[in-house]
């Protein structure tokens, strides 16, 4: 039974309030570790545990309120100068926000949080009393390792049996400081390694860390907490509300024009009343569906915020000097898509972190900074939007990581000897891949790269890296802004339409078949002097052919240009994407439906040529 019953209104609303605060305070905490004497920041973060410590109140939560308590008083004495902010007290107050929020994960499932572990109550209560502390036990050791076409008719009869209905800005260098090396605790929070893809566990939005998992008392288990409400601006809802009066206006007049129509009234001015009417409600269903979109879309800013201090528990615990840089936390994004993306960025900070940059020393005797700047940057390009990761570490050697695929089996000495730079940088991303030879708790199982590639491409995205030994790395996600319309272009084979990503459509040809030319076996077109690839979308899909291929699709998927041949096309639209949630075959982004009520399967062109050895082998 629920321990807040009558109060679950209360309780969501203080959930989603002190979420956000608790998000704002750890942001300040690290801004405060790298200016400890300022007053500013301090009164923020008082009043933050503050208001958190009164909503709890409300709610009967006493060992939350306990918490902010303690730590509470501790920023009371640090503002008022009688305490100094170090190192140590630092990692106890990240401990503390640590298990506030795997307190408001046990709040998440309406049940009263139990009391914090005595290591982190004991070391703020000794702050407080002016106590010398002693230096933590060791972290707990690393867990052992864990044992390392489709049938397109059979899918369409599922579907129609089934009744579904479709519906980089210059780095700033930091001086390095001298921190001291007395701990209160272990670092913070580091998640525990990633046995499998579907283990994934949210940064920050965990019930349980590696601290309090070492209680002897027993902790649960992790749950991620997902948001089910979104925050938007009056005046996009207020948009929507006059966009959805005009359409019941032009309904109105419709009707009436249907009338006339039904009593005769065909004359040239009812006609093209009706003509107009009809533009008129297009153009207003667009613009609604555009508004609908934009209260959807929400800051990346609030994703990120979390991710400096990822980045700086993770240092600590490797001995590194890491800063993370955000750039662009104003650029918007689908809310469904950010929450989608916070598992593939923990693990390419993470990676950024651990393999990417050096050790102080190994970066001073080369001659860079002994502080490590990864920038996290957003921005829009066109109807995409580009997160790109960076960082000024010892970069990747595609040798080395072509030897490691080979050692470990993952590819034959063959392939690997056919592979160019850019493609054995992309073999981090193979299962089971990974350069570290012994499994630690940050890294060593080679699922982490695996799990980022395979969840972009479950939001319609892709990766791509650039690295240079010495110099560092940048990985760069490129996402569409939403996903639930996508424009398409409707393409046939015999009566059967299909739908491509109308993004990566160049242009539409005709066909002449004696133009065709065959080089190797493979048909090739000559466009304008530069001679294409030509793939059937028969063949690939397994299809039966019907000879009757006078339509080429001009497409262009990263750097490759091809030609697709269909046997026709059925002009563009903006289709809403349904999701095939049991029964995904490769090849296939989604399900939509056309305006005569056909099932129309969204090809993802990418995955349906493998794009690794490129089109052009295929």
């Amino acid at each position: 039974m629920s321990d807040f019953s009558g109060m679950e209104e209360l309780l969501q609303d203080f959930l989603q309030e002190s979420s956000e605060l608790l998000d704002d305070v750890d942001s300040k905490l690290l801004m405060l570790e790298r200016s400890p004497n300022n007053h500013g920041l301090l009164n923020d973060i008082f009043r933050g545990f503050h208001t958190i410590k009164g909503g709890a109140g409300f709610l009967n939560a006493t060992e939350l309120v306990t918490l902010c308590h303690l730590t509470e008083n501790l920023f009371d004495r640090l503002r008022n100068d009688q305490l100094t902010l170090d190192a140590s007290i630092m990692d106890a107050i990240l401990s503390a926000t640590s298990e506030v929020r795997h307190m408001f994960g046990a709040l998440s499932q309406n049940t009263q949080p139990s009391s914090a572990p005595l290591s982190i109550t004991q070391a703020l209560e000794a702050i407080l009393e002016g106590k010398n502390l002693a230096k933590a036990s060791p972290l707990p050791a690393a867990p052992s390792a864990a044992p390392p076409g489709p049938d397109w008719n059979a899918l369409f009869a599922a579907l129609t049996a089934s009744g579904t209905s479709p519906e980089p800005s210059s780095p700033m260098v930091h001086p390095a400081q001298d921190k001291p090396t007395v701990n209160v605790l272990p670092a913070p929070n580091i998640d525990p390694p990633l046995d499998a893809p579907q283990e994934i566990k949210s940064y920050g939005r965990r019930a349980t860390d590696s601290l309090t998992s070492a209680s002897p008392s027993g902790r649960r288990e992790a749950e991620n907490v997902k948001e089910n409400t979104i925050r938007v601006d009056t005046e996009r809802l207020d948009q929507v509300l006059n966009l959805s009066g005009e359409i019941g206006l032009t309904k109105n007049r419709l009707n009436q024009l249907r009338s006339d129509i039904l009593l005769g009234k065909q004359d040239p001015n009812t006609l093209r009343a009706l003509d107009e009417a009809v533009n008129q409600l297009d153009m207003l269903v667009v613009s609604l569906q555009n508004s609908v979109m934009k209260t959807r879309m929400q800051p990346i800013g609030r994703l990120f915020k979390k991710f400096p201090r990822l980045a700086r528990d993770l240092a600590r615990q490797l001995n590194k000097e890491v800063e993370l840089v955000l750039v662009g936390e104003e650029t918007e994004i689908d809310k469904t898509m950010i929450e989608d993306l916070n598992d593939p960025l923990v693990h390419l900070i993470r990676n950024a972190v651990d393999h990417g940059v050096e050790l102080p020393t190994e970066r001073t005797s080369s001659g860079k900074p002994a502080k490590s700047l990864i920038h996290l940057q957003a921005r829009q390009i066109g109807d995409h939007i580009n997160i790109v990761i960076a960082d000024d570490g010892k970069g990747m050697d595609p040798e080395a990581i072509r030897a490691k695929a080979i050692s470990k089996g993952l590819i034959s000495p063959e392939v690997a000897s056919s592979l160019d730079e850019t493609q054995c940088l992309e073999l981090i991303f193979l299962p089971g891949f990974s350069t570290k030879d012994q499994i630690s708790s940050v890294s060593g199982r080679g699922v982490g790269m695996d799990v980022v590639k395979t969840n972009i491409k479950k939001l319609n995205g892709n990766v791509t890296i650039r690295s240079e030994v010495g110099k560092g790395s940048e990985l760069t996600i490129s996402l569409p802004l939403t996903l639930a319309i996508l424009p398409v272009l409707m393409v046939r084979i015999g009566t059967q339409s299909f739908a491509v990503p109308l993004s990566l459509v160049r242009e539409i040809i005709a066909l002449e078949h004696n133009q065709i030319q065959h080089v190797g076996g493979k048909s090739t077109l000559v466009v304008r002097g530069e001679i294409l690839p030509m793939v059937s979308l028969a063949q690939l899909l397994h299809w039966e052919e019907s000879n009757q291929a006078h339509t080429g699709v001009l497409m262009q998927v990263d750097n490759q240009s091809f030609i697709l041949s269909v046997d026709g096309f059925d002009g563009h639209d903006d289709v809403v994407i349904k999701s095939l949630d049991t029964f995904r075959p490769n090849g296939v982004a989604g399900v939509t439906m056309s305006s005569d009520g056909e099932i129309v399967l969204i090809l993802d062109i990418k995955e349906l040529f493998g794009l690794t050895g490129g089109i052009v082998s295929h």
